[in-house]
């Protein structure tokens, strides 16, 4: 009798320490398969800032070359009128002179800028398509077998064939689960063409320009000045346009002075002076200019998505160094042991972030690279 219990305590004792030891393997596999796809969502999140950031640094470029040619112009118009009054005539063509060299230079900049800008952002949405193409559950899987077997190399990570023999009613809820996210993870993202977007591109490139002083006065608002003469008014007008459709993007600045006059029921409307518009557009410089023609965002309306990745790890209990004594033999079921991690987007909190009111929510997006791994609280072993 005696013996029997040493044996049993004996088994009971190894099976405990290698059940604690697939635990281990399920939880790291199960978080790994979580960081790996939060990196890759984070790294989407980055690049799509990027092609961004990118478009409107054209749209600051553009605005630039424009705002380089109304100053030619004007000069040109001055030096005109001036090039006959000693003294004067000679400063104001030498100014000419300069801006016109500035201007060939900033053309120029410009031919080379532009399509290289554009094609930096090609490069970016390569790099989101395979970023894409490896949240695809096979590589997730991969690694998370790779984890597991780091752990010990007999122990398997969602085996199909170990799985079958776990009880009947344990199985098909496993299975399921697996099924459900070998589905879910490469679908949770969705690639968008500008165009078919809801408008949502434009409304996130409108929020940049708002959001940041100089691109507002250089693309939105006014690059120039007001000034009052009694009864006259006069200012120096310039704005930027920007289209963006599923066949291209372009930029396109303005620069002009303008003037009105007051009557008796109050100022009149702007008119310009002189019939000529100073003017730049990306396209004039990049002649297949795309700006940001596709990028990826969560699937489907806006929500507090997640992402459930599962790791079951499982080991047959032959390979369990237990003793088959007195009739004591090990089960047919492997150890199983099933953990759960969670890949959730999460706005920090603190001064490093902009905060958006007590009563305003973020939801999941591939704008923000606030994605971020975690283990849930529960796991099951059999």
């Amino acid at each position: 009798m005696s013996s029997a219990v040493l044996v049993a305590m004996f088994n009971i004792g190894q099976k405990v320490t290698e059940r604690s030891q697939v635990a281990n393997a399920a939880d790291a596999a199960a978080y790994s398969g979580a960081v790996w796809t939060a990196r890759h969502l984070n790294f989407i999140a980055y690049s799509n800032r990027a092609m961004i950031a990118n478009h409107l640094a054209v749209g600051h470029f553009v605005s630039y070359v424009s705002w380089v040619r109304y100053i030619n112009d004007s000069l040109e118009a001055i030096d005109r009128v001036t090039q006959w009054i000693p003294y004067v005539g000679q400063y104001v063509d030498m100014a000419e002179q300069i801006s016109a060299e500035v201007r060939d230079a900033t053309e120029q900049a410009a031919d080379i800028a532009v399509p290289a800008i554009d094609a930096w952002n090609t490069n970016i949405r390569a790099a989101q398509a395979e970023a894409q193409a490896s949240l695809a559950f096979r590589n997730v899987q991969n690694l998370m077998e790779q984890t597991g077997q780091t752990y010990d190399r007999h122990i398997l990570i969602n085996n199909r064939a170990a799985l079958s023999r776990l009880p009947e009613e344990l199985r098909a809820l496993l299975e399921a689960q697996l099924m459900t996210q070998s589905a879910a993870v490469p679908t949770f993202i969705q690639r968008y063409g500008a165009g078919r977007d809801d408008n949502s591109l434009q409304q996130l490139v409108n929020a940049s320009l708002t959001g940041n002083a100089d691109l507002r006065r250089w693309i939105a608002g006014e690059r120039g000045w007001r000034d009052n003469l009694l009864a006259v008014q006069l200012r120096k007008r310039g704005a930027t346009a920007m289209s963006q459709t599923a066949n291209g993007a372009d930029w396109r600045a303005e620069d002009q002075l303008q003037f009105r006059t007051r009557g008796l029921l109050g100022w009149h409307n702007w008119q310009r002076i002189g019939d000529r518009v100073s003017s730049a557009t990306a396209r004039e410089f990049d002649s297949d200019y795309s700006g940001v023609a596709a990028y990826y965002n969560v699937a489907g309306q806006p929500s507090d998505a997640s992402l459930r990745i599962a790791a079951i790890a499982t080991k047959s209990q032959s390979r369990v160094a237990t003793a088959d004594l007195l009739g004591l033999r090990s089960s047919d079921h492997p150890l199983a042991v099933a953990s759960v991690a969670r890949v959730e987007f999460r706005r920090p909190r603190g001064p490093a972030f902009a905060a958006i009111g007590e009563r305003r929510h973020e939801y999941a997006n591939l704008f923000n690279p606030f994605w971020e791994a975690k283990l849930a609280p529960i796991a099951w072993s059999f």
